[in-house]
């Protein structure tokens, strides 16, 4: 018997069965699905007419015949799937005991595949009864496994009377299992009938506490199949209808195969657990953790979680430590759109981000495809790199939303494969490494480098054959992996003397023993490695090493020797400029030469020092940092401290001098409930994402902190860190759990109780007491006075369908997703919010037109106007909601004389649009419709959502894909706007960060091509629309959710913008597109929103700060004016974020040094702005009138006193009438 026979039948026992109909030994012919080969099947008369690009050719262990110019290092198009089925017949599919949880919106019932998907996914035995056999015999009457195919699932119900087809979609499908056994209870055997009532409460005929009976006791009652933390309910199925990108993976990592429909999956002897974490990929911190754990309870092998994570947290990385102590291996989304950011994948140690390879012909048409390709292995346009890159799979169409199945299919292949030997969740990691085929080509058009391991491509693309025979040979290499410290973690030498790295390693099937080594090297991908730890052994064990900074030279890390810089090439290099890597190996003594000897895992870091930080900068606070700070004195102190939000839940407020919370801080938010908890892991608390607003609410001096949560609570706190009484309160009108089964909703987002917008400071009432203007995902502005009293409520309606263009339908989306803006429109303070009501044509891809629309609201909920902002294109089904859709936010400016504001907002990847007062359009801020960056736009999409309707021929789109494009005019993507004078004395401008119109376009068409997309800052003048000389200028990466300050940072007097990007950089540009000197600045990460000016110190300076998702706090010392710092100096202009130019909302500061003599109080004076400019005057005890001011901030002030006064009170008042905290000084003392 040969050594590959005796294999086979040891993994036969267990008996391995698939749904797909392949038998389980024999070598399987190619599937039957019509999308797996067409081109290759009808060969040679098909080349002419459909493309290599339009089979799933990332399964083949061959070249495709009809693209001969094509050359590969493997002579395969692919992970040479198709070989190892070839070698290893129906063991090579997969099997259904092992699980692949796809987290995201769940799962589609009505999209129209259910028939790919119904008998894929997992069914929990534990939570139903043994299928009837009532309609017609069974095989296996009284078993699960009813049908007798060897898997169970939603087929083994079809003859089960209990069960029908409740969502209509034609199919026994899970849902339908759902529906029929929510009110199982396996104590009593009885099974009740779900309904709903008016309310959408959920109601059993068998009683309404079956609803909380856990069968299996695993802490989720009635988990059938999957779970809905969105919701918080156990149907895991989508609401909206149309939305296919969550099935369109799922099949991708394990849709039925040989079943004659669509194409086939990786896996197709896995099995599917859908999860659903949020509406779409745009997930909550506290949801994906929950779901992620769910996964590991509910015996997932694999999680692949195609998510965009708005935030990171203590409580993921526990999670993702949870998954990883389990055995569980995890890929994650990196990120689309050619990025250096650290998403998801790029943050977590131990998980395995998406990013994926396609043929460098991608997005030509057949003909001109197939004479054209000549690779393989050109890295997505779509997907990213950087140090934690591991692997490049092959794709059709190469997004991460691809790619990140994908590799999870891959990784479902090899642990089914391995089952009989016990193959663990690291051992096929590693497995899967040292077969990989590295990618070291460097004419590609993203080029690849030599060595085992490269930032574009991380160990190259997977080989399942060569995996699979490695396994079967037991060529399994010992494990690796670092667990600290974490990925980016930045060392200052001169502050950190040594790092130390800690990790893990084993040999398990070693008889030999083994050695290990801790080495560092200068870059992200070092020539040479210096060895700092080592040590042998056999047993399993954790190792530990330091790295003496003192041995990396100064001339590496000191920002005065090796200044950062910007990027001059599109792989942003200096994203990476003082990256240290970090490797740790073990090596197999008996086969140290070897391939399979030796295991290993990387992790970088950057060791920087820069004298421009204020001392002891930065603070790290070891979460994420999303929500930008607010720079104010809270206490007093005489300086502005830093006071913000993190993902953890925690309200800061920290003194620049010290660094330490002030007292009473930090404050914490409500603890996050879950809906199972877990021994060891900590929750935490309502992460905060938006940026906290701080204002003087009752108009006495006294500061309060308005902070929301992702969970859909607003705050308010006082500067002694006491939560106010009426506070918190919940934003959730409306909002209901949905129905089971879901109903048929195409384009719908319902109400939802959850938060991503900053809350808004501003006197509505007209009395100077602020009110709290807090949009929400029920689709509603909440309006609050400060006692938490309602104020107002607003809902922000559809507008009418008399709104909607010819062919185009509504995206029915009730959340509000931006900051809503204060203008002044009729004489008095208004509301305007751009809603997520969007129009489009698209019915799940890139369209031309679109439009967005912007609601104007009176105080007292009166509608004003709606305006709708047409669309260059829009962008529904990309699993981004409102980012490719839209959720810009607006931005007001008195641009024109008259005495009222204009607004500023715009739809997605299209200009912004200036409104008048009364809602008609004013002005156009970068590219219309009809200009040549948006006609290319839109062809663009044409010919990404319909190749065949492409509207440019062969001869263009090559002319195109050799570098031709039009002008690379900014179009505008996640970004908000700003008002302010870039010189004194001077016109106003409206600044906003954009992306090129024509680089992203031709990225997309030609995903690769490597044409990198490119990011700009604009700056138009504001009444015109033109573009400001020396504007735009290019920036180093993009300004996710974010929008750049006005403000002196040279300390000429003259503003300059301010802008931070998520890949690494703070940049300042002069009125003329000049860097100033000592910008940019290195941050090592990824900052949200917009950084913050101010003088921290009141010493005349203006300082910037700013946070990283990273988890960092940066405050630099610039040689910025006071005098430049009055134009927009935070992210939504002000601490009330009101997102209006103009408005004051510094207060003077406090009062010092106050004596009260027998005539005279002196003291030294505020400023009208904290500690600068001058007051306007004093309120005193003794006067019913203020005291002018006389002294500007920092001078010593006299105030005559009246004989006979023994006390005073006193505090500052500023032009615009905001008071500073009042103080009393008598005789007796001082202060």
């Amino acid at each position: 018997m040969t050594a590959v026979a005796t294999f086979l039948l040891l993994l036969l026992a267990p008996t391995v069965a698939s749904s797909s109909g392949w038998p389980n030994n024999g070598t399987p012919p190619a599937p039957d699905d019509p999308d797996y080969q067409p081109v290759e099947s009808g060969y040679p008369s098909s080349c002419s007419s459909q493309s290599v690009n339009d089979e799933q050719l990332y399964f083949y262990g061959f070249m495709p015949r009809c693209a001969p110019q094509a050359t590969d290092p493997e002579n395969a198009s692919g992970m040479s799937v198709s070989t190892a089925w070839q070698n290893f017949g129906s063991l090579a599919i997969g099997a259904p005991s092992v699980v692949i949880a796809y987290i995201e919106a769940g799962i589609n019932w009505h999209h129209g595949d259910a028939q790919e998907l119904a008998n894929k996914v997992y069914l929990n035995r534990g939570e139903l009864p043994p299928p009837l056999c009532d309609r017609s015999p069974c095989v296996n009457p009284g078993s699960y496994d009813a049908n007798g195919d060897g898997v169970f699932n939603a087929a083994d119900y079809a003859d089960d009377s209990r069960v029908g087809d409740f969502n209509g979609n034609g199919v026994i499908d899970p849902e339908d299992v759902i529906t029929a056994f929510t009110c199982y209870d396996r104590t009593t055997g009885s099974v009740g009938q779900l309904s709903f009532d008016a309310g959408n409460r959920q109601h059993c005929s068998n009683g309404d506490a079956v609803l909380s009976v856990d069968n299996d006791g695993n802490g989720y009652p009635h988990d059938i199949s999957g779970w809905d933390f969105y919701d918080h309910q156990n149907d895991p199925a989508t609401y909206d209808s149309a939305y296919g990108h969550a099935n369109n993976q799922q099949k991708q990592a394990a849709a039925e195969t040989d079943n004659g429909i669509e194409g086939a999956g990786l896996c197709s002897g896995c099995l599917l657990l859908p999860i659903k974490a949020g509406a779409e990929a745009l997930d909550r911190d506290d949801d994906l953790a929950q779901a992620w754990l769910f996964a590991v309870d509910s015996g997932a092998s694999v999680i692949t979680s195609v998510t965009a994570d708005l935030g990171y947290t203590s409580f993921m990385r526990q999670a993702v430590e949870y998954a990883w102590g389990h055995g569980v291996v995890m890929a994650e989304s990196s990120n689309d759109f050619d990025s250096t950011d650290h998403q998801g994948s790029m943050f977590w140690p131990h998980v395995l981000p998406g990013n994926g390879l396609v043929t460098n012909s991608n997005g030509l048409p057949a003909g001109l495809a197939n004479a054209e390709t000549v690779t393989y292995r050109a890295r997505s346009d779509y997907t990213s790199w950087g140090t934690h890159n591991m692997f490049s799979v092959s794709t059709q169409g190469g997004t991460t939303s691809e790619s990140t199945p994908t590799v999870a299919g891959v990784m479902g292949l090899v642990l089914s494969f391995g089952r009989a030997i016990g193959l663990t969740g690291p051992e096929a990691i590693q497995v899967v490494r040292a077969t990989a085929s590295r990618i070291t080509d460097p004419t590609l058009p993203w080029p690849g480098s030599p060595g085992d391991w490269n930032l574009q491509y991380g160990y190259g693309r997977p080989n399942v054959d060569l995996a699979m025979q490695a396994i079967q040979a037991r060529h399994i290499p010992p494990v690796a992996w670092i667990d600290s410290p974490d990925w980016y973690r930045l060392y200052d030498p001169t502050q950190t003397g040594t790092v130390t790295v800690s990790g893990h390693v084993e040999d398990r099937r070693s008889t030999s023993g083994y050695r290990w080594q801790l080495q560092y090297g200068l870059g992200p991908q070092p020539d040479t490695w210096t060895t700092f730890a080592s040590g042998s052994g056999r047993a399993p064990k954790n190792v530990s090493g330091t790295v003496q900074l003192s041995s990396i030279p100064a001339s590496f890390w000191d920002d005065l020797q090796n200044p950062y810089r910007m990027s001059v090439t599109k792989t942003l290099e200096t994203t990476e400029q003082y990256t240290v890597s970090l490797r740790l190996q073990v090596i197999d003594n008996a086969n140290a030469s070897q391939p399979w000897g030796t295991g290993e895992e990387r992790r970088s870091i950057a060791v920087h020092h820069d004298p421009s930080l204020l001392p002891g900068f930065p603070l790290r606070l070891g979460h994420g940092g999303d929500s930008q700070a607010t720079l104010v004195d809270l206490q007093g102190s005489g300086h502005l401290d830093l006071v913000f939000g993190d993902t953890d839940g925690f309200v800061h407020a920290i003194d620049p001098v010290t660094r330490l919370e002030l007292a009473g801080w930090p404050v914490h938010t409500a603890p996050t409930q879950v809906t199972k908890s877990h021994a060891g892991i900590s929750p935490g608390y309502e992460p905060i994402v938006a940026p906290i607003a701080v204002g003087d609410l009752d108009h006495t001096g006294n500061l309060w902190v308005v902070a929301a949560s992702t969970r859909g609570k607003v705050y308010v706190i006082d500067a002694s860190g006491h939560l106010r009484s009426g506070w918190p309160q919940t934003l959730n009108l409306d909002v209901y759990v949905p129905p089971i089964p879901r109903p048929q909703l195409a384009f719908t987002r319902m109400p939802q109780l959850g938060s991503l917008s900053s809350p808004v400071l501003y006197s509505l009432s007209g009395d100077g007491k602020l009110q709290i203007v807090q949009a929400a995902w029920d689709g509603y502005l909440h309006v609050f006075n400060a006692d938490g009293s309602t104020f107002r409520n607003i809902q922000v309606a559809r507008p009418p369908d008399s709104e909607l263009d010819p062919g185009a339908h509504w995206i029915n989306d009730h959340k509000l997703d931006s900051t809503p803006v204060i203008a002044n429109l009729d004489g008095h303070p208004d509301i305007v919010i751009r809603s997520q009501w969007t129009e489009t044509t698209s019915s799940g891809d890139l369209a031309p037109g679109g439009a967005g629309f912007l609601h104007a609201f009176r105080p007292d909920g009166a509608l004003l106007w709606i305006a709708k902002m047409p669309g260059i294109v829009e962008y529904y089904g990309s699993a981004q909601e409102f980012l490719t859709e839209g959720a810009e936010d607006e931005t007001a400016a008195p641009v024109f004389p008259g005495g009222t504001d204009q607004v500023a907002s715009g739809p997605v990847l299209s200009p912004s649009y200036l409104f008048n007062s009364d809602g008609s359009n004013a002005s156009v801020y970068g590219p219309l419709p009809g200009s040549p960056t948006g006609i290319f736009l839109q062809n663009a999409a044409v010919c990404i959502a319909s190749p065949s309707s492409c509207p440019y021929s062969d001869a263009e789109l090559q002319n195109f894909l050799a570098g031709n494009l039009p002008a690379d005019a900014p179009v505008f993507f996640t970004t908000g706007g700003v008002f302010g004078r870039l010189s004194i004395p001077g016109n106003l401008s409206y600044s906003q960060p954009g992306t090129g119109g024509a680089s992203l376009a031709s990225a997309l068409l030609f995903a690769g091509s490597g044409f990198a997309i490119k990011n700009y800052l604009t700056a138009f003048d504001a009444v015109t629309g033109a573009s400001t000389p020396g504007f735009a200028q290019q920036i180093q990466g993009l300004d996710f959710l974010g929008s750049p300050i006005v403000v002196d940072v040279s300390g000429d007097g003259q503003p300059e913008l301010v802008v931070g990007t998520d890949s690494s950089a703070l940049m300042a540009y002069q009125s003329g597109g000049a860097m100033p000197v000592g910008f940019p600045k290195f941050t090592t990460g990824w900052a949200l929103w917009a950084p913050s000016s101010g003088d921290l110190l009141s010493d005349g300076h203006t300082d910037v700060v700013q946070l990283t998702r990273e988890g960092y706090i940066f405050a630099w010392r610039t040689d910025g004016t006071y005098a430049g710092d009055q134009e927009w100096w935070a992210g939504h202009h002000d601490e009330w974020r009101t997102g209006r130019y103009g408005v004051d909302s510094r207060p003077p500061g406090a009062i010092r040094n106050a004596r009260l003599s027998s005539s005279k109080l002196t003291f030294t004076a505020p400023g009208g702005d904290w500690y600068d400019g001058q007051a306007a005057g004093y309120r005193v005890s003794f006067s019913g009138q203020p005291v002018p001011a006389t002294a500007p901030a920092g001078s010593q002030q006299s105030i005559t006193v009246p004989a006979g006064v023994t006390s005073v009170t006193i505090q500052a008042v500023d032009q615009a009438g905001n008071l500073g905290p009042a103080l009393t000084v008598s005789k007796s003392g001082g202060h």
